[in-house]
Order: structure tokens, then C-alpha cells, then sequence
């Protein structure tokens, strides 16, 4: 609750940022209705899928259709139990959304290390054309897959690589906590 109320606060005065949350368990009434922004209640998380990626993205998939959202329109996905620490990310997709199709740090979570095949996908900015034709295989984690991706259908010269999200991350699986 508390990294969804930051970035709330954060954006609360941009008109630029349409804050949309996505939960998908299901359409029911929860807390999230009281917190004065568009709700989306999906029910993938529900599906029996090979990995958790497959779900966030048909939820991504799915705000692009409700909500009519055009192809040269950039989404910033944030996962909501990463906490943003400042405006920074935001600031740089607010300033160079023109230049860039893509805002990516292409890291590994596990190794502490740069890669060119993996990402942070719990906070990333893209154009909503590359998200209409990402499509999982779920042969590899889907932060290589999303990684490859952005790598074979953008630009280089198109996709800003962030050295620094200023980001939060609290890990499901073993609650460990990371800044990225």
C-alpha cells in the first residue's frame, strides 16, 4: 500500500500520468477503489500459466484495449511492491518520450549485474506497439525474454538503457529487498 501511495503523491499534480492500478484477482471492491485513481480488476492471475510475466502482460494487454490506449503511447509499468524513490525514472520518460520508444535497466537481479538479455521488469517505460506484439515462449525468465525483445524490435538509437531507477524492490519469493 505504501509504494502505491508514494507514487500517487508523487504524480498527483502531472497531468502528463494517468495512474492506472491493475489488480488481478478478480473484479470485488478492495482498498484500492479509496485511493482516488482508475482500478482495473482483471482475473488473470487466476490462469494456470508458466510463469508470472504471462499474467502481468495480458494485464498490460488488457489496460491497452480498455482503455483505448494508442500505439505511440508510452505505458510506465511499475510493480506494486517496488517503491519509487523519486521522480527520477519518471522524469526522464516525461522529458525524452519523443526520443525514446524504450526506458529499460537491462540488470540481473540475482547477479547484481549488468546485462544485455535481462532486465528489471518490475519498473520500465515502453511505446504500447512493442507491448501489443510481445509475446512470451516461456523458454527463458520472462526479464530475458522482455529483454530480447525490446533488443529485436527496437532501435538501438530508440531505447534509453536507465543506469538508475531509484527503486525499491521487495522480492515475493524470500522478501529480500534491493535498490536498483
Amino acid at each position: 500500500m505504501d509504494c502505491i501511495s508514494t507514487l500517487l503523491q508523487m504524480v498527483e499534480h502531472d497531468s502528463t500520468i494517468k495512474p492506472i492500478i491493475v489488480e488481478n484477482n478478480g473484479i470485488r471492491e478492495t482498498f484500492l477503489d479509496a485511493l482516488g485513481c482508475d482500478v482495473l480488476y482483471t482475473s488473470n492471475n487466476f490462469l494456470e500459466l508458466q510463469h508470472k510475466g504471462v499474467n502481468e502482460l495480458l494485464d498490460l494487454k488488457e489496460v491497452i484495449q480498455r482503455y483505448n490506449i494508442q500505439d505511440d503511447d508510452v505505458i510506465v509499468k511499475l510493480t506494486g511492491r517496488y517503491k519509487l524513490k523519486d521522480m527520477h525514472f519518471l522524469n526522464e520518460v516525461r522529458h525524452n518520450h519523443n526520443n525514446y520508444d524504450a526506458f529499460v535497466k537491462f540488470f540481473n537481479v540475482c547477479t547484481f549485474e549488468y546485462m544485455d538479455f535481462d532486465c528489471v521488469l518490475g519498473l520500465f517505460a515502453l511505446k504500447s506497439k512493442y507491448l501489443r506484439t510481445l509475446n512470451y515462449d516461456c523458454q527463458k525468465s520472462p526479464e530475458c525474454e522482455f529483454a530480447e525483445h525490446v533488443r529485436g524490435n527496437i532501435d538501438k538509437d530508440r531505447i534509453m538503457e536507465i543506469r538508475h531507477l531509484n527503486l525499491e524492490c521487495c522480492f515475493a519469493d524470500e522478501l529480500r529487498i534491493l535498490h536498483v
